[in-house]
């Protein structure tokens, strides 16, 4: 799916999303290159994307965003990947395996800043097999680089997901970012001004 039936024109407009799929691209210049991930669709969209929030990304996958950014910001590598290995025993195997080589493609083709050496090291350990390299927790340390807040964090992450399962722009409009945001009470998702509002990225 290319990213353009993401962009604006494509969810609905009664909501500004063009923030969350510029901070989406942020997070993995690769996306419109992007197969499935976890979230698969089976039958109706609204069941598939229940059935997936209530399995894997309310329990497994949103905790982990979370606690990436927690753990990129307090300089641990050793724990995230720890948490990288958490996450990978915890999902079902079909999803370990494609949110692995959704991961695995980006921080290939990515360097980590200079200086940023929790991210090297990482990296690292992704490339050398002893982290699994799962894309939510590369989306989170990409996230941090570029101070994002964590309802975007959750939302492009959203996107991503939905752009690999093969949703329209609208169907991610109404039922992950508009859905599960509103489920999750994240409702702040646009920015105070028609601008994107993207620090640069972090280098220390």
């Amino acid at each position: 799916m290319s990213l353009a039936s993401a962009q604006p024109e494509g969810i609905p407009l009664d909501r500004d999303y063009s923030h969350i799929v510029r901070s989406a691209e942020l997070c993995n210049p690769f996306m419109d290159a992007l197969g499935g991930v976890t979230l698969s669709v089976r039958g109706p969209v609204a069941s598939s994307v229940l059935n997936w929030n209530a399995f894997l990304f309310s329990p497994l996958i949103r905790p982990a965003l979370m606690e990436a950014v927690a753990l990129a910001a307090e300089g641990g590598s050793f724990e995230i990947t720890a948490l990288d290995c958490r996450l990978d025993a915890a999902l079902p195997k079909q999803s370990r395996l494609t949110s692995r080589d959704g991961g695995k493609r980006l921080i290939q083709g990515l360097l980590a800043p200079r200086g940023d050496r929790v991210i090297e090291r990482y990296r690292s350990a992704v490339l050398a097999g002893d982290s699994p390299g799962h894309l939510a927790v590369i989306h989170a340390l990409r996230a941090f680089l570029f101070h994002l807040p964590p309802q975007v964090v959750i939302a492009s992450y959203l996107l991503q997901e939905g752009m690999g399962a093969g949703l329209d722009g609208r169907e991610i409009g109404r039922f992950l970012i508009g859905g599960i945001c509103a489920s999750e009470g994240i409702t702040a998702l646009t920015p105070p001004s028609d601008e994107v509002r993207v620090c640069p990225p972090r280098l220390s």
